[in-house]
């Protein structure tokens, strides 16, 4: 703002903790033209939400908004449905967390969000008719500086993308098909096998000039060292690749490659570890032996610097990957727990020898988390009794914390953890039952700081810069100030019990995704624009209003409800409405695909789920969610119901026959069919989506 006297930077030192008008004066003196978003956005962010909580939005947030946004911003929506969250991870910073899901109709493909963590808002969305990630450790990466982020394309391929951006994958790179084909013994058909490849481990290079790709290569090789070059799509012809033979000394190894890998940060060493769902297959027994390997390689010549066998679940390198610490074979009744020498592989120290074994019980080491400077050890073992947490510090026992029973982790392989260091590694979080979070501080006698709010559906902690906290679950995320216990934002992803997602010939955008709410007896569509614009019907937009934001410098959320009335956003309200009533439809429940209905009323697992709240609906059509072998929603007739369970026949003609009793325990929630109305823009001859 020309005129002005009063640099940023000092403006918000002196307006901290003044009055309301003082801040205002101040602010409207602001020099503008010194605005840097990194340094001065998120305190200045701070102080409004303050004056918002007193009275409300002001004049003076739309004010500042004119002013914030014409540096250049895009609007971005947090989702309020996606398909389960697959994989993540933390920026080298701290504050932002990538997350990877595919969009809740696959159809659409899927999506790499960038969170910020201070605000609990998405700031960057990256989308792409492929699926992304995977359930799998290391699927999205962070490259060393932060501006770049790697992810897995359709199980096979990895893209690049520029962080921060909204870009298309600026660089892509496939080399697994020619060699990582999967056995044509595994399929009905062989040619089924030829040209799939398979899901790789990688990493970036420190300097950020090269990818190592872990896949089977010509001539044994355990991966292959790739140049990164923007705009380049790299393929196994490629010129510039450099494999990496699977050799030790003069003999020459039939190895496997990786299933984790990272590059030292000196840039001389590959390491990493190979555990295969189940261990090693085992061709002469038919069956896995339930153990993996680990092994360096050298980046220069590609050769191995030592191979150690015999490893097992859980396993995890140190962060400068000079140590590597793994299950080992039993020992009685209680695993080893083995120290290794990450350069050589040589033995350190069998660190379970130092923890007491519990009178009655098999403890099981279900978890190894090393603090960001490697210098402590958290060592996770549940048991029926005292399920703890032990501390290493060096090669000695620091400590030992006991903790609630926390919930079990299903994914072995995947990044997801219970338990999260501080940034320098003096506290540490535990995610216990319920989704609650243990605060410890960390030392000979440690202390338990607090409980934090719980969560429901969490399986995994991050701890991030500036004290935040994140649970991140399938369908879910909660940010926490580690200072204070409060609980900064959670967002739930999952769709409401009863409903399952509209038809994908509703949606108004045919060629893009959009979001969708539900609504008496339908869904009303919405859709976000990046300059500002919101399509959306009467009604909806309370609903959407916290989960708009303005990304600034693609790195800062700056709420979207700030610059209502700037030039800044548009709010079109002529979007599909209200659906309209289809009662003549009505006569042929049961006739469409299951995703023109909901179920109403919805019995959820629980009290409500018996007998006696089924029983009026027995020969009616219902909607129900179960799990059989796998989860399962579906239509089906209601043939009986029993103080134990129903007995159904699908509308698909696969699973149960309806001699077989589903019991109650494996239902999630089931009620009466009820006909969706489709929207107005759809009803007609012309829209009917019969």
């Amino acid at each position: 703002m020309p005129g002005s006297s009063i640099p940023f930077p000092e403006l918000l030192q002196d307006s901290d903790g003044g009055s309301n008008e003082a801040f205002e004066s101040l602010l409207k003196r602001a020099d503008f033209s010194g605005f840097v978003a990194s340094r001065d956005l998120p305190p200045l962010r701070a102080r409004l939400l303050k004056l918002e909580r007193e009275k409300g939005v002001t004049d003076l947030h739309r004010w500042v908004s004119e002013r914030v946004l014409e540096t250049g911003a895009r609007l971005v929506e947090t989702p309020r449905y996606t398909s389960p969250q697959r994989s993540f991870a933390l920026s080298p910073s701290g504050r932002h967390l990538a997350i990877t899901s595919d969009r809740v109709d696959p159809y659409f493909g899927g999506e790499l969000r960038v969170w910020e963590l201070e605000t609990g808002r998405v700031v960057d969305v990256h989308g792409f008719n492929e699926g992304v990630g995977g359930e799998e450790s290391s699927c999205v990466q962070w490259s060393p500086s932060g501006q770049w982020l790697g992810v897995i394309f359709n199980q096979v391929a990895i893209g690049v993308v520029r962080a921060f951006s909204q870009a298309r994958p600026s660089f892509t790179v496939d080399i697994t098909r020619r060699w990582g084909s999967p056995p044509a013994w595994a399929f009905k058909r062989p040619e089924d096998a030829a040209n799939r490849g398979h899901l790789p481990a990688w990493c970036w290079s420190p300097d950020e000039t090269h990818l190592f790709v872990s896949t089977p290569g010509p001539d044994g090789a355990l991966g292959c060292i790739v140049p990164f070059r923007e705009g380049a799509a790299l393929n196994e012809d490629s010129e510039g690749l450099r494999w990496c033979p699977a050799r030790s000394g003069t003999s020459h190894s039939s190895l496997n490659p990786h299933t984790w890998v990272r590059w030292s940060h000196d840039g001389s060493r590959l390491y990493g570890y190979r555990y295969p769902l189940g261990g090693e297959w085992d061709d002469e027994a038919h069956d896995y032996t339930g153990v993996g390997s680990a092994s360096a390689i050298d980046a220069g010549s590609g050769a191995l610097r030592f191979h150690a066998g015999g490893v097992r679940l859980p396993v995890a390198f140190s962060p400068d990957g000079s140590r590597l610490v793994h299950g080992g074979e039993r020992r009685g009744y209680a695993e080893r727990i083995e120290l290794v020498d990450g350069h050589t592989g040589h033995r350190l120290a069998t660190l379970s020898e130092q923890i007491p074994e519990p009178e009655e019980g098999e403890p099981t080491f279900s978890e190894l988390v090393w603090s960001p400077d490697g210098k402590r050890l958290a060592v996770l073992m549940d048991e029926n009794y005292l399920p703890m947490i032990c501390v290493f510090e060096g090669e000695k026992l620091l400590c030992q914390l006991e903790i609630e029973s926390p919930p079990v982790v299903v994914e072995t392989c995947s990044d997801r953890r219970r338990w999260a260091w501080s940034p320098d590694g003096s506290m540490g979080a535990c995610l216990t039952r319920g989704g609650g979070v243990e605060l410890w501080d960390i030392g000979p006698v440690p202390r338990r700081i607090r409980q934090l709010t719980g969560i429901g559906g969490l399986n995994g902690l991050v701890w991030g810069a500036d004290d935040t906290l994140v649970g991140i679950g399938h369908d879910a995320l909660a940010f926490w100030s580690a200072t204070s216990g409060e609980l900064r934002a959670h967002a739930s992803f999952a769709i409401e019990a009863g409903h399952i997602p509209p038809p994908k010939s509703w949606f108004p955008w045919p060629n893009e995704p959009g979001q969708f709410l539900p609504t008496e007896r339908g869904w009303a569509f919405t859709h976000v624009y990046p300059d500002g614009t919101v399509v959306c019907p009467p009604g909806t937009r309370e609903q959407l209003e916290s989960r708009l934001m303005f990304s600034v410098a693609g790195r800062h959320a700056w709420p979207w409800r700030w610059a209502i009335g700037t030039r800044h956003t548009r709010l079109d309200d002529r979007g599909p409405g209200p659906a309209r009533s289809a009662p003549e439809r009505e006569a042929r429940v049961g006739t469409l695909h299951i995703s023109h209905y909901r179920a109403h009323p919805v019995f959820e697992r629980g009290p409500d789920l018996r007998r006696d709240s089924l029983a009026p609906h027995v020969g009616q059509m219902v909607l129900l969610s179960f799990s059989d072998s796998y989860s399962v929603i579906d239509l089906a007739s209601l043939l009986e119901v029993t103080e134990d369970g129903v007995r159904i026949r699908r509308q698909s003609h696969r699973g149960p026959d309806p001699e077989k009793l589903i019991p109650f325990s494996s239902i999630h929630w089931i009620g009466p069919a009820v006909l969706l109305d489709e929207p107005e823009h759809l009803a007609g001859p012309k829209g009917s989506a019969e």
